[in-house]
C-alpha cells in the first residue's frame, strides 16, 4: 500500500489495514530508506508507535502487533505477510506454505 501526503504534510492513513509511515531527511538521495529519521506504525487507521528509530525495528514491531492484537494479515498483502513469517523470520504456525510461497522459497535456496 502507499500513502498519499495530505496538504498538512501529514500522511493520509483512512482505509490503512496495516503500515510503516517513515520520515526520512530532505535532500537524501537513496529511493529507498532503510534508515530514516523515525518510523511510525499505522494499525487499522491509528498511529499505534511512532518515533521508532530504525526500519528493522519497527518492521518486527509490526508483527509483534499483528501477533498480540489478533489481526489478519490484510488480503492484498497476506501472501508476502506469510513469506515473511514462515520463511525469513522462521516462525511457523503449522500450516504448509501455499505452493506459490514454497516455489519461492525453493528458488532462494537453490541460488544461494
Amino acid at each position: 500500500y502507499g500513502l498519499v501526503l495530505l496538504r498538512s504534510g501529514e500522511p493520509d492513513i483512512t482505509d490503512c489495514p496495516v503500515a510503516l509511515v517513515m520520515v526520512v531527511n530532505r535532500g537524501t538521495a537513496c529511493p529507498v530508506h532503510f534508515n530514516p529519521a523515525s518510523t511510525a506504525i499505522v494499525v487499522e487507521d491509528d498511529v499505534v508507535m511512532s518515533d521508532i528509530p530504525r526500519f528493522a525495528d519497527a518492521f518486527v514491531l509490526l508483527f509483534g502487533l499483528i501477533y498480540a492484537l489478533h489481526l489478519d494479515y490484510p488480503k492484498k498483502l497476506s501472501l508476502t505477510f506469510s513469506f515473511i513469517q514462515k520463511v525469513l523470520m522462521g516462525l511457523d504456525d503449522g500450516k504448509p506454505l501455499k505452493p506459490c510461497l514454497l516455489g519461492l522459497k525453493n528458488d532462494l535456496l537453490n541460488n544461494v
